[in-house]
């Protein structure tokens, strides 16, 4: 594992506040800043807990100095319960002693009172909120060209699908990966499957995906690997099935102007919210004839199958017909 950069000093007299409830990207945050401030000299760090001191015991312990360390780090853990005398605090963020790193780690506090309004403007503010989406991708992305590594695109769909929207999880799998590659800097979709424990199988979500987006050529060859791999027919019917419901459910809030984040919670279940964005657009290659086309498709061919006719053959068919259904083009958002 290559090794991280010198961190340089920190300004003197910083005060930083971190905002957030993913205690992931807190506690990360909060490496960086005492790597920067005081090193591995954890003497020189001191602990403090919002629910059980008061901004005055915040202030009392950066002003006090010590004979052992020239700089010093206060964290203040929980400091949106911190209660007690807001003017010192406040008086204090305004000169802040100049050898004394202020970390205070806050969920959600009010920062329309001070002395939060006042550390608004006065401190470092750091973003730990949980990351959703393209964020959370971009942040991943950003660890592992740090890191050196890179992913093949099917191999971070897979792990993203798999893990969820857990920034802890999906880096603690990322660490399992890192050491599983060894020496080497890509990781593929095999390695996701073999240390994430699954089989070799192809997802049937990169089916659905394809086959939301009418994605004819990939969506047959999915078909056929899911079957090669003795994926059952009707369990393969039941994905398509499920991802025309979602799409339809998305173009039908899409045109009622349903904001987007509503669509996402409404539609997709809470680990698979960083498909929003491909769902959206799949939406915009069908309209509602597409869909009763499609469903009829799906229909026939589960009645097909029920009744014992070949699995490939119907399901080849019936993602042709379903795919094809009025030719339509991408539609411009609204």
């Amino acid at each position: 594992m290559a090794k991280p950069p010198e961190p340089e000093p920190a300004p003197a007299g910083r005060i930083t506040v971190i905002l957030g409830e993913d205690t992931y990207l807190a506690e990360s945050a909060l490496g960086r800043i005492l790597d920067a401030a005081v090193g591995d000299r954890q003497e020189a760090v001191r602990v403090l807990y919002g629910d059980e001191s008061k901004w005055e015991d915040v202030v009392s312990a950066a002003r006090t100095g010590s004979l052992f360390v020239s700089r010093r780090a206060v964290v203040v853990r929980r400091a949106d319960q911190l209660k007690g005398d807001e003017e010192a605090m406040t008086s204090y963020a305004a000169l802040p002693v100049p050898d004394v790193t202020l970390v205070l780690l806050a969920s959600k506090p009010d920062r329309r009172r001070n002395p939060w309004k006042k550390l608004a403007t006065a401190a470092a503010v750091q973003d730990a909120n949980p990351k959703k989406g393209r964020a959370l991708r971009a942040h991943v992305e950003e660890e592992l060209r740090a890191r050196g590594l890179r992913f093949a695109p099917d191999a971070f769909e897979d792990l993203l699908a798999e893990v969820g929207q857990d920034l802890r999880r999906l880096m603690g799998e990322v660490d399992k990966l890192e050491a599983w590659a060894g020496d080497r800097k890509e990781i593929t979709a095999k390695d996701v499957s073999e240390v994430l424990g699954r089989g070799l199988g192809q997802p049937l979500y990169r089916l659905a995906d394809a086959f939301a987006g009418r994605e004819t050529p990939a969506s047959l060859e999915h078909v056929e690997r899911l079957l090669g791999d003795g994926e059952e027919g009707l369990r393969i019917l039941s994905a398509l099935h499920r991802s025309l419901r979602q799409v339809r459910a998305a173009l039908a809030m899409r045109e009622a102007r349903a904001p987007r984040a509503e669509i996402g919670a409404r539609v997709l279940p809470p680990h698979m919210q960083f498909k929003l964005d491909a769902l959206l657009e799949a939406s915009r290659r069908w309209t509602e004839a597409d869909f009763r086309r499609a469903l009829e498709a799906l229909g026939r061919a589960d009645r097909g199958m029920k009744r014992g006719a070949d699995s490939a053959a119907t399901l080849v068919a019936a993602v042709v017909e379903s795919c094809a259904a009025g030719a339509t083009s991408p539609r411009p958002g609204r």
